[in-house]
């Protein structure tokens, strides 16, 4: 009886010790991460530019391009480019972050100092870029914990590949650590060339993105960083054009270069528009990826969340032409600004209901659906949305699909996925299962060349008879992009199934779809 007594005892004691161990042990796992040295490669790489360890940084990030820049202080004073990083995922549209929720990455000039350094991030390592500024608390913008942080995963951030955000984040730890008191975060909507000005001239927000391009010029001009204030709703840089509200001018030589150079700007603007650069919108169903993480989508070593998004369907980007009033140029055109001002509305409406904890539990409520539409299109758009294109379905021959008729594992069945049916069933090509089954398409995918018109043919021995509405080959060309140039009507394009990858199982389908991770409103990013 005493020898088991002294036994319970003796592991009565040992449990608390190796419970306190394992405690630890995550706390060290957290501590790694967040120590980590700099790699040797870029160390070396910054022995070879004239930076050291410790020189100040500043960052610059493109949404449109995917691309996140570490520029480093050289011995000379001025900043040069240290490395680029592929963007592994943002959320919403280019332009500006209003409210909370919205999904969208804010734009603008930004500041992160050691405390807005998270080492034990949910998402591997992150940095608060500093949402909301004093610029968008003069507009009464509301929101926060917007970060650049691993995982893969973004609801209103940048989201990068775990080994880029330790890399990154090792950089900026040094520089803190070594003397300076913030960083810079330069958030663009995408490069401020006069060729990206030219095309998106008609967009809505050209206005503030014209303000940005100010503060870009002063950082080219100087490859220094940007002094920012903000007077009457707009940033100042560098204190010129803030003498309304008693901001000095920091030098005047740098305000006559940034000048100079507005005005060579200007004129290679003016020379892309009369040589018939068009003005176009860039809309995107839910944020983009940088073209490098789509050869992902079939590498299998490529973990999920950890390296690669966990879902690549619908990260491509829809180009709308304009005419000179800013409406879309042509009917194909509209048809495509209104199919993708559609399904970026549905994806907005399904991402508040998810983060409200409240999912939406059947089909969609289409006229919902296209209330909010509204509301994107002319955010988009900048004006009120037309009605749509008025076109004819397309319907294959009406003849039974034999019951022998089956699919390789390679290819998918689809069948016509009208706006009604529940959002699920359009996204991924299904038919509802009480509709009777039209006449079965063969369809092979491409997994890795997203957004393009997948190859057609009607699996039967026999040719079938087909309608006046057959489709004809202008209309489907196998293997090209879809762009608006070439998209096809909403009705249409309710017959044909996106591309897709066979996302893992090892989350439920509407998080990995939705991003669920990155952006959230807690202090644990």
């Amino acid at each position: 009886m005493t020898a088991h007594f002294k036994l319970m005892r003796k592991i009565a004691m040992t449990v608390p010790v190796l419970l306190l161990a394992a405690a630890c042990s995550n706390q060290n796992s957290a501590s790694i991460r967040s120590t980590s040295p700099v790699p040797q490669a870029l160390l070396a790489e910054m022995q070879a530019k004239g930076m050291t360890r410790s020189a100040p940084i500043l960052v610059r990030i493109y949404k449109k391009e995917s691309e996140l820049e570490l520029w480093k202080q050289t011995s000379s004073g001025r900043y040069a480019l240290l490395k680029s990083y592929p963007i592994c995922r943002w959320s919403g549209q280019l332009g500006p972050k209003k409210t909370e929720g919205d999904r969208q990455v804010p734009e603008g000039f930004y500041s992160v100092s050691m405390s807005s350094m998270n080492p034990n991030s949910k998402y591997y390592l992150s940095y608060d870029i500093g949402f909301p500024n004093a610029y968008d608390r003069s507009l009464g913008r509301d929101g926060g914990n917007i970060m650049v942080h691993g995982s893969c995963s973004s609801r209103g951030c940048y989201a990068m590949t775990d080994n880029q955000v330790a890399e990154i984040y090792a950089v900026a730890r040094e520089a803190l650590q070594g003397g300076q008191a913030s960083f810079q975060v330069q958030s663009l909507p995408f490069r401020m060339t006069p060729e990206n000005m030219a095309r998106n001239r008609r967009n809505p927000n050209i206005g503030f993105w014209q303000n940005l391009k100010e503060g870009t010029d002063n950082f080219e001009v100087t490859k220094q960083t940007v002094k920012v204030d903000v007077c009457k709703g707009r940033y100042v840089f560098n204190g010129e054009g803030g003498a309304a509200c008693n901001i000095p001018s920091a030098n005047q030589s740098v305000a006559a270069a940034v000048a100079e150079k507005k005005r060579g700007d200007d004129a290679k603007i003016a020379s892309l528009i009369s040589s018939g650069t068009k003005a176009v919108n860039y809309i995107y169903q839910d944020g983009g990826s940088n073209p490098i993480f789509v050869a992902r989508a079939v590498d299998q070593s490529a973990v999920p969340g950890k390296d690669r998004p966990f879902s690549y369907s619908r990260v491509d980007v829809t180009e709308v032409a304009l005419n000179d009033a800013g409406a879309p140029a042509t009917d194909a055109d509209a048809d495509a600004a209104h199919r993708v001002t559609y399904a970026a509305a549905e994806s907005l409406m399904m991402s508040e209901a998810a983060v409200a904890r409240k999912p939406i539990k059947g089909p969609v409520d289409s006229k919902l659906v296209t209330k909010r539409q509204e509301t994107v299109y002319a955010g988009l758009m900048g004006a009120k949305m037309p009605a749509p294109v008025p076109v004819k379905p397309v319907v294959l021959a009406a003849t039974p699909a034999p019951a022998s008729l089956s699919a390789p594992s390679s290819q998918l069945v689809a069948t016509a996925a009208p706006e009604g049916q529940p959002f699920y069933a359009r996204w991924l090509g299904y038919a509802p299962a009480e509709q009777p089954a039209p006449q079965a398409v063969a369809i092979k995918v491409d997994p890795i060349q997203t957004g393009t018109v997948p190859t057609v043919k009607i699996k039967d021995a026999k040719p079938k008879t087909v309608t006046a509405k057959t489709l004809t080959p202008k209309t489907l060309t196998p293997g090209k992009p879809m762009m608006a140039s070439t998209a096809l009507p909403a009705s249409q394009m309710a017959e044909l199934p996106p591309a897709i990858t066979n996302p893992p199982a090892e989350q439920p389908f509407y998080k990995r779809w939705l991003g669920l991770g990155g952006g959230q409103s807690t202090a644990t990013n």
